[in-house]
């Protein structure tokens, strides 16, 4: 009976994990025709550094740029955990998530034309992929946490042995902090490879 509840609990997490996967997908999606309407090219709320390759300013400032973003959506992610109505706004960071990815192809495609694809094929999709599912798993415990703490609210558990659950949610968040940075000095390393080669 046990591994019949862990097994429906493993559907469970792959159902959720998809059902986010498919906002992120909307949100590229969406990205990708405001993009090719709109010149996104200055606004980094809407392109997210993911074309940070493009500046020409090197390396550092790649991981930097790329960090710093994903550092900042982290942060957004973590503090409307810690709330009991933060799990729409999960929803919606992870259609921001896409979105940047989307316009950002477009952005590409509209100033290189078909000269974009290497761009995007070897710069553009192994990083937005990676930052992607990071969201993923990001919104996950977002949603997690801000339903605990309305369960708490609403039915009133013992406080107690959720502070438990609080180190365990800051030390998951600080864990995807250090992945996105692993991912930030990939994409840096990912860029000197490019020009070297290109």
């Amino acid at each position: 009976m046990k591994c019949i509840g862990n097994l429906t609990g493993s559907q469970s997490r792959r159902a959720f994990n998809t059902a986010l996967c498919l906002l992120a997908v909307a949100g590229v999606i969406s990205g990708a025709v405001y993009g090719a309407s709109h010149n996104t090219a200055g606004s980094l709320l809407l392109s997210q550094n993911y074309l940070a390759f493009l500046s020409g300013s090197g390396a550092l400032c790649i991981i930097r740029d790329t960090f710093i973003v994903s550092a900042a959506y982290i942060a957004v992610a973590y503090l409307a955990g810690l709330f009991a109505f933060g799990q729409p706004l999960g929803a919606v960071l992870m259609i921001y998530r896409g979105f940047g990815a989307g316009a950002s192809s477009a952005l590409l495609y509209s100033t290189y034309g078909t000269a974009a694809v290497t761009k995007v094929f070897v710069m553009l999709l192994p990083y937005s992929m990676a930052v992607i599912a990071v969201s993923v798993v990001t919104v996950r415990e977002l949603m997690r946490a801000s339903g605990s703490v309305l369960r708490i609210w609403v039915t009133g558990e013992n406080r107690n042995e959720k502070v438990i659950d609080l180190r365990l949610y800051s030390l998951k968040f600080a864990v995807l902090l250090i992945i996105s940075l692993i991912l930030s000095l990939a994409e840096g390393a990912l860029y000197l490879v490019y020009n070297a080669v290109g």
